[in-house]
């Protein structure tokens, strides 16, 4: 007995002819630009023949979130993704933990070194909470980061390493990775978040995606900057070997950083801010736009941290960098010091608390503080004087000697 036909509705029809005609664009393509993501994924699930159809896979799926470890009660589907992997294009990883109350270890008391402002840490966990939540749609106990397991720096899952190579495989046109971690914003050591860092980091080394020119932490914390360094000896678990790694491809840096500064201890905060001037200072070369923003208290300033934060200073020139965003940094920005360091620079955005008008709760503005700068040196006497400057990583005392 022969098969009934399935019959495809009018809607079906006309999405299935998307070709653009020499008069204009189909009806197909018209009714694709005015359907939601939703839509598109519900047509999907009931239509046959829709399911395939890569003109409305590459709107579906043009990003994608990936959870980490898998969610209770769901299963890991490879096979699903590389049905649909050539159209992402943006990915989002979310690392978080569930509590694992039920074994998890005695917290440690905090050491006689450490900044007393423990209260902020509840106010730091809930801010966490909160953007992951906006982010995905699977959410944990904002304490999660307490219970995972310890672990060292340098053990490396290989069958986990070896589903994260497949994945980023699978998703050769991969342009944006989103991190976003669930991290404890003190200082933990090496627990299961900042392993599945290192783990992400090297899956990223190995496959080398061809395409992937952004890479966005947000949030991130302290420990995980630390995890992610690849440059040199500083990497963990295995350094990077490439000749043209991902990483001399990367335009844009977004960074959403848990600030530590209130619940580490003063050893703790020179070694950060060595680690966190390395790491950035390891993609320099290439950073055309550059985003830092702190969460919680306001942070430093990077670019002119001022003698407060003495190893937190460049040495190296941001030669293409183009775009300069800072949000919640601390008062005073050096335009001149950090025009030195970025030649190119073109905009120098830096957030601030604007009150609304309710005159209770603030809204973040950004000023173009480097045209504000130009704006108060319109003769450009100071610039022609900045090219003449020349980068040292000399002390200063015997740079300004040998300067006269």
């Amino acid at each position: 007995m022969d098969r009934p036909s399935i019959m495809s509705s009018p809607l079906e029809k006309a999405l299935l002819r998307l070709q653009v005609f020499s008069k204009g664009p189909s009806l197909g393509h018209f009714l694709k630009l005015h359907l939601a993501i939703n839509d598109i994924l519900n047509l999907r699930l009931a239509s046959r023949s829709l399911h395939d159809l890569f003109e409305l896979n590459k709107v579906a799926f043009k990003t994608i979130h990936i959870h980490t470890p898998v969610p209770p009660g769901r299963e890991q589907q490879i096979d699903a993704l590389a049905a649909v992997a050539l159209a992402c294009r943006h990915i989002v990883v979310k690392i978080a933990f569930p509590s694992k109350a039920s074994n998890s270890p005695l917290l440690q008391p905090p050491s006689a070194e450490t900044s007393p402002y423990a209260s902020e840490s509840n106010t730091s966990s809930e801010i966490l909470s909160e953007i992951i939540e906006s982010y995905c749609p699977y959410v944990e106990p904002p304490i999660a980061w307490k219970f995972v397991v310890q672990r060292k720096p340098g053990d490396v899952d290989q069958v986990l390493l070896e589903k994260w190579c497949q994945i980023f495989k699978l998703l050769s046109n991969m342009e944006t990775l989103h991190i976003a971690c669930n991290g404890d914003p003190a200082w933990p050591g090496c627990t299961d978040i900042e392993s599945l860092l290192v783990i992400l980091r090297i899956a990223l080394e190995r496959t080398n995606p061809e395409h992937l020119q952004t890479v966005r932490l947000s949030p991130i914390h302290a420990m995980g900057i630390m995890h992610l360094r690849w440059a040199g000896a500083g990497a963990y678990g295995e350094a990077c070997a490439a000749r043209d790694p991902v990483w001399y491809r990367l335009k844009v840096l977004e960074l959403q950083i848990l600030n530590p500064y209130h619940q580490i201890s003063k050893s703790q905060t020179q070694v950060f801010d060595k680690i966190f001037t390395d790491y950035l200072q390891s993609l320099s070369r290439t950073l055309t736009r550059l985003d830092i923003s702190w969460i919680g208290a306001d942070g430093p300033n990077p670019f002119a941290a001022g003698d407060g934060y003495p190893n937190l200073k460049f040495m190296r020139s941001w030669s293409r960098l183009e775009e300069l965003w800072l949000g919640r940094v601390k008062t005073g920005h050096d335009v001149s010091l950090i025009k030195q360091l970025a030649p190119h620079l073109q905009r120098l955005m830096v957030a601030s608390d604007v009150l609304d008008k309710d005159g209770e709760s603030t809204h973040q503005a950004w000023d173009d503080c480097l045209v504000q700068h130009e704006n108060h040196h319109k003769d450009g006497s100071e610039w022609m004087a900045l090219q003449e400057v020349r980068l040292s990583a000399l002390p200063a005392p015997l740079f300004q000697n040998r300067l006269a």
